[in-house]
């Protein structure tokens, strides 16, 4: 991207940031890839979450995203689950910024991030955006860590780009056609109704559950950590987006370019960290990713369900840390920060 490049975007995330509610000019950051300078919305809370805004356009959306840590270290590239952003990874973020570079996109419509007129919140569209956003910070040397539909998403938005990948840290999710498990295609087709899209409508539950006991097993979020899962979808508006992706899981496209895919990583090391109580365990699809990916590490986390992120992050970073320190000899990069291996 050359200099009037960047200059057009500067302008014309100015021009955006006066058009919407609750973002406010701030003052400019030199060098930054299409920077908007808007300032977060004041129901971000700055303790919780301790990182610098950075913005970018991509196909239209404004793509808000977080980019801490030393830019020669090895990426971790969070990508969030349905109903989550950047937010999701507050812990990992500050727990292995100092030895990591550490990069985290709220996907168009979620969090910070607006998604452009027409977009359809598909899987397919979601990981071209993950793709865009990849080659335009040309990262490389990439750890992608997802859950949920973070998944599918980085499988398909990746599966092209392998050169760049080191290995993959997965939980609670999935990355090839769910075709054959009808224990998960019945609940999901009931769950993407008509019905249970109004309900989701006027009472924000999506978001709502994405901090709740029974969905993360060993704990409950904090009344201000579960506003910042549902303060994002306070329009109403806004909340069919989730359940739009959580829909196209079940096209029959997309399903058959995700088996293409997963393939391409087949060589590539996985930590495989899933919820000994996720419904996503009893299909025994932690089983499936060792069965696809055999340079895994596999670990069930004690009473925790879907989301692992918030069941037991603590956990989740030492078994990363554990995990990371024996592979990392075999991929050539160097030992952690003095202190921490």
């Amino acid at each position: 991207m050359n200099a009037e490049q960047t200059d057009q975007l500067n302008r014309a995330g100015l021009r955006e940031a006066k058009r919407h509610p609750g973002f406010e000019i701030r003052k400019k950051t030199d060098g930054e890839i299409g920077s908007t300078d808007i300032r977060r919305p004041d129901w971000v809370d700055s303790q919780l979450y301790p990182f610098e805004d950075r913005w970018m356009f991509l196909d239209g959306h404004r793509v808000h995203y977080v980019d801490e840590g030393p830019r020669d270290a090895t990426v971790l590239l969070f990508v969030h689950p349905g109903a989550g952003w950047s937010f999701t990874y507050r812990y990992h973020i500050q727990q292995l910024k100092n030895e990591f570079r550490c990069v985290a996109p709220d996907l168009p419509g979620y969090g910070l991030s607006e998604a452009a007129d027409g977009y359809g919140y598909t899987l397919q569209e979601q990981a071209s955006v993950l793709e865009q956003f990849v080659e335009a910070l040309d990262l490389r040397r990439i750890v992608a860590w997802a859950n949920d539909g973070g998944g599918p998403t980085v499988v398909l938005a990746l599966s092209d780009h392998t050169d760049r990948v080191l290995g993959l840290v997965v939980g609670g999710t999935f990355g090839w056609s769910i075709k054959p498990y009808r224990m998960v295609v019945w609940p999901l087709r009931i769950f993407t109704s008509r019905v249970l899209r109004a309900v989701n409508r006027y009472t924000n539950f999506l978001a709502w559950s994405m901090g709740s006991k029974m969905a993360l097993g060993t704990r409950t979020l904090t009344k201000i950590e579960r506003a910042h899962y549902t303060r994002p979808f306070k329009e109403r508006d806004s909340r069919s987006g989730t359940l739009k992706l959580y829909a196209s899981f079940l096209d029959h496209e997309t399903q058959e370019v995700l088996d293409r895919a997963l393939p391409a990583f087949r060589d590539k090391p996985v930590l495989i960290q899933f919820g000994e109580k996720d419904a996503m365990t009893r299909e025994q699809w932690h089983m499936r990713w060792a069965d696809e990916l055999p340079h895994n590490r596999t670990i069930l986390l004690p009473g925790v369900r879907h989301f692992t992120f918030e069941g037991n992050p603590e956990e989740t970073v030492q078994n990363f840390r554990d995990w990371w320190n024996e592979i990392r000899e075999t991929l050539n990069e160097p030992a952690l920060a003095a202190g921490t291996a």
